[in-house]
């Protein structure tokens, strides 16, 4: 994560292009960012497969309390926990060629049937949350979310625009219009899909070795 601060009357700039967490950009670590760039407009550019899903939602927190406008723009990816950070724009705008993705929160639990049944409430309570994020950002109702999330869905920049988790499509040139761009049918490309696997499998892989260290205590 990098930022720049104001120049000539522009907006300061932020560049989440990180995973979310404490293997990429913390809360905190953003938190600081923030504050180093102070009051005022900023724009905040996002190319992130998502991380953890409280400091997604402690980074979101950050930016609604922002003093000054937060223009988001989607360069590349806003999948996951970085796909709600997104939505505390006030303003959302994502590349012709970009892509965001929404599903449920996961997770690894290692103990008896009480400690999985205990953790499945906790997950089903942060999904609602997430649910509700998008809802409000998009009109649909929390159900219609739920069942964009249940099946892990993919979309376009024009499909993000017309489900309402986007408000423009910015031009290649960057002049701030909106873009006409036609609607892609194909699926995410292969190579943001196998990154945001490989991301997605170290994360489990580092999950597991720190329930296993815990359960060893």
């Amino acid at each position: 994560m990098s930022s720049r601060p104001r120049a000539d009357g522009k907006p300061a700039e932020i560049l989440l292009y990180d995973e979310i967490g404490f293997w990429g950009v913390t809360a905190k670590d953003f938190a600081g960012q923030l504050a180093q760039v102070g009051p005022g407009p900023i724009n905040l550019r996002i190319n992130s497969p998502g991380g953890d899903v409280f400091d997604g939602l402690a980074i979101y927190s950050s930016l609604k309390q922002h003093d000054g406008a937060v223009n988001v723009i989607i360069d590349g990816l806003a999948a996951s926990a970085a796909s709600y950070i997104a939505l505390a724009g006030d303003t959302v705008s994502i590349a012709p060629n970009a892509f965001m993705m929404i599903h449920n929160a996961w997770g690894l639990v290692i103990g008896n049937k009480a400690d999985m049944t205990a953790t499945a409430g906790v997950m089903s309570k942060i999904d609602g949350q997430m649910a509700a994020l998008y809802s409000g950002k998009t009109g649909q109702s929390v159900d219609a979310i739920s069942a964009q999330m249940d099946a892990e869905t993919w979309f376009t920049a024009q499909e993000a625009l017309d489900a309402g988790l986007a408000d423009v499509i910015v031009d290649d040139d960057r002049s701030g219009g909106s873009s006409p761009a036609a609607k892609a049918t194909q699926p995410p490309p292969e190579d943001l899909l196998a990154q945001a696997g490989e991301i997605a499998l170290a994360s489990r892989r580092r999950m597991a070795r720190l329930a296993e260290a815990e359960n060893a205590l």
